[in-house]
């Protein structure tokens, strides 16, 4: 008797660079997922060992290439461009999925008019060590976008269709495309919170995350394309000084250990 949920079927995009090291944990996460699933992982032509281990897996769940291209966006979106599944999410090669939460997660998609779910996430170490928790606040459009990080994007599940009007990520953007492609897809769009993680984020030196902090940069590139006057834009420049402010007090990721 199969243990596996009756319900959508899931597509995960995981984009892959040189991500050897952690990304045996990301295959495992997902093959444990007891939907029917379906996982692209895109890999940029890693020379570490990558290919000889996605070729070594037995899951016909997997589909994966491994060739150069432009960058994380570009990754996603030729990962998007495969997704076949009612449901669509995007889970990076050095994370990891928490299956039974997730399962939970997905049954919120029995209600037709959800778009979209996210749940909180647990912030891991290079060696899988628990190091926190983050639990978010309900979804809020607006607030994301003056606020910009306070969602936490890996652990968003949405409905493919959703991508009919929001489009691929604007690879121009570089590490804030995540930022610009969320607003364009949840705008609008009935989105519910789970009280639960449903990814384990793995932050690291060679994480994106942790060597990238100046994304935030971008970010505000991106915001300014919603101000519909001056007011827009004096606001939310000075929600972006404010929560640079903040960070530089209160740090939002664990201390990374010295060389």
């Amino acid at each position: 008797m199969s243990t596996e949920r009756q319900g959508p079927r899931l597509s995960v995009v995981t984009p892959s660079f040189n991500s050897a090291a952690f990304l045996m944990e990301t295959l495992d996460s997902v093959a444990a997922l007891p939907v029917s699933h379906q996982h692209i992982v895109i890999d940029g032509g890693s020379r570490d060992g990558t290919v000889e281990l996605l070729s070594g897996r037995r899951d016909p769940d997997l589909v994966w290439v491994s060739e150069p291209d432009r960058g994380q966006p570009h990754a996603v979106n030729k990962g998007l461009g495969r997704a076949s599944g009612e449901l669509v999410a995007w889970l990076n090669a050095d994370d990891t999925y928490v299956p039974q939460n997730v399962d939970r997660a997905l049954g919120l998609f029995d209600d037709p008019t959800i778009d979209a779910v996210f749940g909180f996430m647990e912030i891991v170490d290079e060696a899988g060590r628990k190091e926190r928790l983050y639990r978010y606040e309900p979804f809020n459009w607006t607030r994301y976008l003056y606020l910009g990080d306070y969602l936490p994007t890996p652990t968003i599940i949405f409905r493919r269709e959703l991508l009919e009007r929001a489009g691929s990520l604007d690879e121009r953007y570089g590490d804030s495309a995540d930022y610009d492609f969320y607003l364009r897809l949840l705008r609008g769009a009935r989105v519910r919170r789970v009280r639960l993680p449903l990814v384990r984020f793995r932050y690291h030196p060679a994480s994106k995350t942790a060597s990238n902090i100046e994304r935030q940069q971008r970010g505000l590139e991106v915001r300014l394309h919603y101000a519909r006057n001056r007011l827009d834009t004096r606001l939310m420049k000075v929600a972006d000084r404010l929560v640079a402010a903040r960070k530089s007090v209160i740090h939002p990721w664990p201390e990374l250990p010295s060389e």
